[in-house]
């Protein structure tokens, strides 16, 4: 009767062995698949949030364009350049009455010779009305010498090199 309840012993410890190896496997794959659906989600996230600011800066661009062509009139003879890819959101807010984006935009002359970096501030109401608040000029560069006949004065602030 021993050996038949020691044999017994065994199958159920087997059993118990492979129960858990089982419910080991089954946890390990499920902690997986949640880890995967977060971290798939936080990339959807990602892109969504990127597309969004793609979205402002297209949607600002002519107005972005035209606030650093009358901000730097006066010190260069031609106007910069400003594309989509030199811009990116700093700042978005927004209550029910209006809406205000801060852009850092990084004008350049020439083959993409920066000339500084600017906030621009713009606000929206909720009919639709956009108003640049607020143009800030932060830091200037100085041009190459292949391009400093198309300097008319000195921009103002600090510069990079100051």
């Amino acid at each position: 009767m021993s050996k038949f309840i020691r044999v017994y012993e065994k199958k159920v410890l087997l059993l118990m062995l492979f129960c858990i190896g089982i419910l080991s496997c089954c946890i390990y794959i499920k902690r997986n698949s949640f880890q995967n659906k977060v971290i798939t989600a936080q990339v959807q996230d990602s892109k969504i949030h990127e597309s969004c600011e793609l979205l402002l800066v297209n949607t600002y661009l002519l107005r972005i364009s035209e606030a650093s062509e009358n901000f730097y009139d006066e010190y260069y003879t031609i106007n910069p350049v400003v594309n989509y890819y030199s811009i990116t959101v700093k700042e978005f807010l927004s209550d029910a009455r209006i809406s205000l984006v801060t852009f850092t935009s990084n004008p350049y002359l020439g083959p993409h010779e920066s000339i500084g970096i600017d906030e621009i501030t713009f606000s929206a109401d909720y009919i639709g009305h956009v108003q640049l608040e607020k143009f800030d000029h932060i830091i200037s560069y100085h041009l190459p010498e292949n391009l400093k006949s198309l300097e008319k004065k000195r921009a103002p602030g600090k510069y990079e090199e100051d």
